[in-house]
């Protein structure tokens, strides 16, 4: 019989928070398991904890979870936060935390478990200073009532009074309450995994009038980096755009389903907000945007995109996936746009840095932005972190100079590129996490980041060959009506050492010529990609593609 209730009670939780199994679990353990297993805990001697730490991006539904722990265990639920303890005058603070512990072990008492919920702790209780008097004190107290719920534990008792935290800035926390014996255990709870995406837009939308073509699992997938409370904005504005759309068809007298379309709009307006402000939208550039160049793109999709989709195939094998790539070649070659494509094909969220972003004139500021990157790409994975111009960012750095006698953007730049081996190497065990990088001066790169488990591979994106030019201009010129005499072909063989920046120009230019000479004109000639021809060289010679095709084998060159 105890089963069964146990059973309704552990389902009462997941209907009101979903992908939160582990923290759920973590949470019975300390207030379900010293009812149920009272006996057998006493048997062995075990002292249950009294404190749990949860913390975690926001929105990734911490306080929801302990609601939701407190309705399923019928727990007498106290709030606290800095908004509600820190009081103007000196002791108030003290005062209010004493009477609400003391009201919880009277609770406690009276045989329901009792929790007390702090949230936003970092705020409450940071780390101690000297120049802080009121935040010592409230820390000192609160470490006190903690040890007391210890002291004062009955031995025969199975109800209890519980301490749960959230932070999403753990290390901002005192360090006194971190200890076992305080806030015993500490769950992390990060962006949601596809499976757990799922799981939660399940809850938002039970109730929703649901169309037949929606697929809650593409949405899903579709949802890379989102967030608990992201999810469920994403449902309130699906429900939203259907019902603008009732409402303008009332007349028609339709009824309000939502469709996947709804969803797919909703999407374009509610974005991930773990990378708000930081990372790119993921580039709408498909593989077909880019002419020629089959055999990178081949690679970039075996080191990115299959570890990415074919996760479970890789682990089969006992395969790591590349941590690294580094594309380079002449400029106007598609290395950003390749990088583009596989992140697009990937849908897996892009971080994209310049060396611009990173260089700062307040000391440590660029290091710090290169270690949130990362955090927030192994947050979201899967993800991309794409630095263009990684020469710039990744400089080779010079031996036998003192410090004293370089520039102080060298002394920075030698302490983000220390900054970036690190970051690097602590990928070893994050899972989706793929550092791309572009430049047209791999030379000057430093050797450090040039090996295998940094940048894995090194791909040379040179400038097009004759039937990579003539499927670049098949590109840009798509969208062109061209005349009968326009032959693709012969342009492509006028155009030996032109990059890809160039043809794209070359089509531009022609079209402009079209227009030109007759602003009604709706078809570009031969004679106006002739003068286009003409009006543009190429940049690179034969000798400069030479040596940029030699770095693999001469590893440098002179610049």
């Amino acid at each position: 019989m105890l089963e069964v209730d146990v059973g309704k009670k552990m389902s009462k939780a997941e209907a009101m928070v979903a992908g939160l199994a582990g923290p759920l679990q973590a949470l019975r353990e300390i207030l379900l398991w010293p009812i149920l297993y009272a006996e057998e805990g006493k048997a062995i001697g075990l002292r249950w904890p009294r404190g749990l730490l949860l913390h975690g991006p926001p929105g990734t539904g911490k306080t929801s979870l302990v609601h939701a722990i407190a309705a399923e265990c019928g727990a007498q639920l106290t709030l606290l936060s800095a908004g509600t303890v820190n009081k103007s005058y000196a002791g108030e603070s003290e005062r209010l935390l004493r009477e609400v512990f003391s009201k919880g072990e009277l609770h406690a008492e009276s045989g329901k478990p009792t929790i007390i919920f702090i949230d936003e702790i970092d705020i409450l209780c940071p780390r101690r200073d000297a120049r802080r008097q009121h935040e010592a004190r409230v820390v000192a107290q609160l470490l006190t009532l903690m040890d007391g719920i210890r002291s004062k534990e009955p031995s025969h008792s199975s109800v209890q009074v519980v301490v749960v935290a959230a932070t999403n800035r753990l290390n901002a926390i005192d360090p006194a309450l971190r200890r076992p014996g305080r806030l015993d255990r500490e769950i992390a709870i990060s962006a949601p995994t596809l499976k757990e995406r799922h799981e939660i837009l399940s809850l938002h939308a039970r109730k929703l009038p649901m169309h037949g073509n929606v697929d809650l699992h593409v949405i899903a997938e579709q949802c890379n980096g989102y967030v608990g409370a992201d999810l469920q904005a994403l449902c309130r504005e699906a429900a939203m755009c259907a019902l603008r759309k009732s409402v303008i068809d009332m007349d028609e007298h339709e009824t309000g389903s939502i469709g996947m379309e709804d969803w797919l709009e909703a999407r374009a307006k509610v974005g991930p907000s773990l990378v708000r402000g930081i990372a790119s939208e993921i580039p709408k550039v498909s593989w077909e945007d880019i002419g020629g160049l089959h055999d990178i793109k081949k690679k970039l999709q075996q080191s990115v995109e299959w570890p990415i989709k074919h996760s479970d195939a890789f682990k089969r094998l006992g395969l790591w996936p590349a941590r690294g790539v580094l594309l380079h070649g002449p400029p106007g070659c598609s290395k950003t746009t390749l990088i583009k494509a596989v992140a697009h094909a990937a849908q897996a969220t892009l971080f994209s840095l310049s060396g611009a972003e990173m260089y700062s004139m307040y000391v440590g500021e660029g290091e710090a932005l290169l270690r949130e990157i990362f955090r927030r790409a192994r947050l979201t994975t899967p993800s991309i972190i794409f630095f263009d111009e990684a020469d710039a960012i990744a400089h080779r750095r010079v031996e036998g100079h003192d410090s004293s006698t370089r520039g102080v953007s060298s002394t920075v730049g030698e302490r983000l590129l220390s900054t970036l081996l690190t970051e690097i190497d602590g990928l070893e065990h994050a899972q989706g996490v793929t550092v791309l990088g572009a430049t047209n001066r791999p030379q000057a790169i430093d050797a450090a980041l040039m090996r295998p488990g940094r940048f894995d591979q090194v791909l040379y994106v040179p400038p097009p060959d004759l039937e990579g030019r003539l499927e670049v201009l098949k590109v840009h010129t798509r969208n062109m009506t061209l005349g009968d005499e326009v032959d693709l072909t012969q342009v492509a063989l006028k155009t030996e050492y032109f990059t890809g920046a160039e043809l794209a120009g070359l089509c531009r230019e022609a079209a402009i010529a079209a227009l030109r000479e007759n602003l009604h004109a709706k078809t570009v000639q031969k004679q106006h990609f002739d003068a286009a021809r003409d009006a543009i060289s190429p940049a690179l010679s034969p000798s400069e593609v030479a040596r940029y095709a030699n770095f693999r084998s001469r590893k440098s060159f002179k610049s």
